[in-house]
């Protein structure tokens, strides 16, 4: 049964090639939840097959992902922000958090399963400046990309000592996620006690 999802899930990776992988990966960076391990691991698999090109997979996973933030900023900015123009106190609190905590949540986000594409509403919606969103979304979708990509490719490189590799890798990623958002909070405690 394993196998067969398997050997499903790398055809159908295979079959959507970079374009393909594109679009997928917009659809995970809107609000739309399906999971982008579905197609990353098994094209980072490919990748190690000679397959498919490593590089080119994470520009087009990357820059989907990026892309798909961008229609839920546009959506939260133009549209939710008329429907909830009643809700002024609601718009000003979430405007409020993102001026003070936007950068770091946009870079954290997208390095958490199922919280990064939901991110860029808010930030939408607190129409946070394209200078901090586009380079800190892209720089946290990199990231989980590659990561992803890696995840792959090592499992099909047949080395030994891939899997804790795997292991190594997730531990280090999160871990410079926890240190970048706990620098994040003691430099902001810092700022507030000295105003």
């Amino acid at each position: 049964m394993l196998e067969t999802l398997v050997g499903f899930l790398l055809v159908l990776t295979e079959q959507l090639g970079y374009l393909g992988i594109y679009f997928y990966m917009v659809m995970v960076g809107t609000f739309v939840p399906v999971p982008s391990e579905l197609v990353l691991v098994p094209a980072g698999y490919l990748a190690s097959q000679g397959q498919m090109n490593y590089l080119l997979l994470l520009l087009s996973g990357s820059l989907g992902s990026l892309s798909g933030a961008l229609i839920n900023y546009f959506f939260a900015k133009l549209i939710i922000k008329k429907i909830l123009s009643n809700k002024a106190t609601f718009i000003e609190r979430v405007t409020q958090f993102f001026n003070v905590h936007g950068k770091v949540s946009v870079f954290i986000a997208p390095l958490t399963p199922g919280l990064g594409q939901y991110v860029s509403l808010p930030a939408g919606l607190s129409h946070m400046p394209f200078r901090y969103f586009i380079p800190f979304t892209y720089a946290a979708n990199i990231i989980w990309v590659g990561f992803m990509l890696a995840v792959g490719y090592l499992f099909g490189s047949n080395e030994e000592g891939s899997h804790s590799m795997v292991i190594q890798g997730s531990l280090f990623l999160f871990g410079i996620a926890i240190l970048i958002a706990v620098i994040y909070v003691i430099v902001a405690f810092k700022r507030k006690s000295t105003i």
